[in-house]
Formats: C-alpha cells, sequence, structure tokens
C-alpha cells in the first residue's frame, strides 16, 4: 500500500468514526501512531479540514473532520475521472461511485461554482479503455475486496495461463488493479512463497476464507509492476533491449512512451534507436513482433534470436 492509501484509508476512517484517536486510527490501519500523526499532518497540508480537540475523560486528542465541499473546477476533476468507472460493467464499485458523485456535486461550495460546474459538465468527457463485463465475477470481486480490507487469506481454485494448470492454492489479497482491458490481483501466493498478479477472470471460485495476515508496509503497487512491460513481470531480472525503429513508426515513437525506461536517440533517415529496460517476457516480444518489419531487434542477442525464431515458424505456416 503506497503513500497515498493510506492517507485515504485515514480520511475514511476519520469520516466513519469521528471523534478517532491517534491510537484508534493506529490499530484500525496496522501502522505505528507515529505514521499516523504523519498523515494527519499530510491530510492538513492538502487542505481537508482537519480538526482536534482533547478528550476531557480519556486525555486522548481526538481528531475529526468537518463537511468537505468542492470548487467547480475539483468536482470536474473527480467526475471526470469517475467517468472511467462508470463505463465499466460488473465492477461492485460502479453503484457506489454513482452516489458518491451526485455527493461531489451537493457539496459543491458556492452558487459561481455550482453554475460554473454544470455549464463545463457536459463538455469534459473521458473516453477511457473499457474493460469486460465482469458481472459474472461480481460477487467474488466484493468477496476479495472485503478480504483485501480485512487483510484476510483466502483458498482459491486458479486457472494459471503460465501453467496451463487448475490448481487450488492459498494467497494474501494485496490490491486490485486493472490493465489492459483486464481486471488484475496483486496477492502474497504461498505456493510459489512471492507475489504474484492473477487475472480476476481466471479464478474459478474463492473456497474458503482463512485467518488474518500481516501485510508487508513495504509494499508498493507501482514499484512491483515497475519492470514489467504490461502485467507479467518473469522470473529473470531485467535486460535492455534495444530496437531500431523506421519510418513511419518513428514518429509514434517520438509521440508516444510506451514505458517508462524508455529511452530514444535520432538517427538518419528519420530512423531512431529505443532502448527499454524491461523482462524478457512473452508480453514484451508479442508487443515488439506487433510492429512488423517497422522495428527491429538489435540486442540483446538472445532476445532477437527469440524474435527472429518466431517470425520464421510465422512465415512457415503462411507458406505451408
Amino acid at each position: 500500500m503506497n503513500k497515498t492509501e493510506r492517507i485515504i484509508k485515514v480520511i475514511l476512517a476519520l469520516s466513519q468514526n469521528p471523534a478517532a484517536s491517534a491510537s484508534d486510527l493506529a490499530d484500525r490501519l496496522q501502522v505505528s501512531e507515529r505514521s499516523v500523526y504523519r498523515y494527519l499532518n499530510d491530510i492538513k497540508r492538502l487542505g481537508f479540514p482537519l480538526h482536534n480537540f482533547k478528550d476531557a475523560e480519556s486525555g486522548l486528542q481526538r481528531h475529526y473532520l468537518t463537511p468537505l465541499t468542492f470548487t467547480a473546477a475539483e468536482a470536474l476533476a473527480i467526475v471526470a475521472a469517475g467517468q472511467s468507472l462508470l463505463s465499466q460493467e460488473g465492477l461492485p464499485l460502479c453503484d457506489d461511485l454513482g452516489t458518491a458523485l451526485l455527493k461531489v456535486k451537493a457539496a459543491i461550495c458556492s452558487i459561481e461554482d455550482k453554475r460554473a460546474f454544470y455549464r463545463l459538465e457536459p463538455r469534459f468527457t473521458y473516453l477511457s479503455e473499457k474493460i469486460r463485463d465482469y458481472s459474472p465475477w461480481q460477487g467474488l470481486i466484493q468477496q476479495i475486496t472485503e478480504c483485501i480490507y480485512h487483510c484476510r487469506s483466502i483458498i482459491v481454485v486458479y486457472d494459471s495461463f503460465s501453467s496451463d494448470e487448475v490448481t487450488e492454492r492459498l494467497i494474501d489479497p494485496y490490491d486490485l488493479y486493472w490493465n489492459k482491458g483486464n481486471l488484475y490481483l496483486a496477492a502474497y501466493c504461498h505456493k510459489h512463497n512471492n507475489m504474484r498478479s492473477f487475472r480476476i477472470d481466471r479464478f474459478n471460485s474463492v473456497k474458503k476464507v482463512g485467518a488474518r495476515f500481516n501485510r508487508n508496509p513495504e509494499f508498493d503497487l507501482n514499484k512491483y509492476l515497475g519492470p514489467s512491460w504490461q502485467v507479467y513481470r518473469g522470473n529473470e531480472d531485467a535486460i535492455k533491449a534495444k530496437i531500431l525503429v523506421y519510418p513511419p513508426a518513428a514518429r509514434l515513437f517520438r509521440e508516444t512512451r510506451y514505458h517508462e525506461t524508455q529511452e530514444l536517440e535520432e538517427l538518419e533517415d528519420g530512423k531512431l534507436s529505443c532502448t527499454f529496460k524491461v523482462p524478457d517476457t512473452p508480453e514484451f516480444r508479442t508487443w515488439l513482433l506487433g510492429w512488423g518489419s517497422q522495428v527491429e531487434v538489435l540486442e540483446p542477442a538472445g532476445l532477437r534470436k527469440r524474435i527472429v525464431v518466431e517470425l520464421n515458424e510465422a512465415l512457415a505456416r503462411y507458406f505451408n
């Protein structure tokens, strides 16, 4: 869980339990009181109306939030971001998000801001990538979400793509996220003794909810996924892949950052030298092959050889 997620959890805890003490919040979030005070200071710096008072009976400092209000610009930003979820189907959060956005609109602070918001709202449209319909997995997603919140292990039946086997395994669920049209769960897998990404629609069932687990406070989803090309992280360290990009694809590479490690070097005749630091995974090789003759792998030799094998096998299928 990253810092932003922890701050959001503190805000939610304060909204559900007004006048909570630092020890109350620490117990709920499973962090130290010192960390709670840091998050409270961060919340103040972000402009939230956070206040505190000394409880005469217990002597504890108690903290509470006064009702939030939004400017037109703030409300537009939230509504635009919310459209990305509302366009999806079958996610349990969508119904709650719809009512939440109505509350945001109702909390716009002044008449002038309300007028500005309703004048500009129809002009802002967030066109997001539509993921698949998750209605068949809605109950499962809700169950996993509750286990994430309560830090409870689960025994699942999972249909693995990499091994092509259906197995039963014990996992500790950490984070739900989606990427390239699919919803995933980052979880600690006791079968492999490491963090793994599980595609939600490959879960056959959640057989049993187990005991509570201690979430690793150092885990950060962005860092975990950082070296991967999309989702699959592979079992090896990242390689430095160097490719030669020919026009007209070179223009697209100039205009688009395909990975955070992407580096470009201009060459003659409009060509580009492009490097990535990523694991050598099927996802990355499939992406390279998708560019056809407009991309040539130069380094490392092992990656170039695997691409050549794939291309030769594809040609053989066409000519056979």
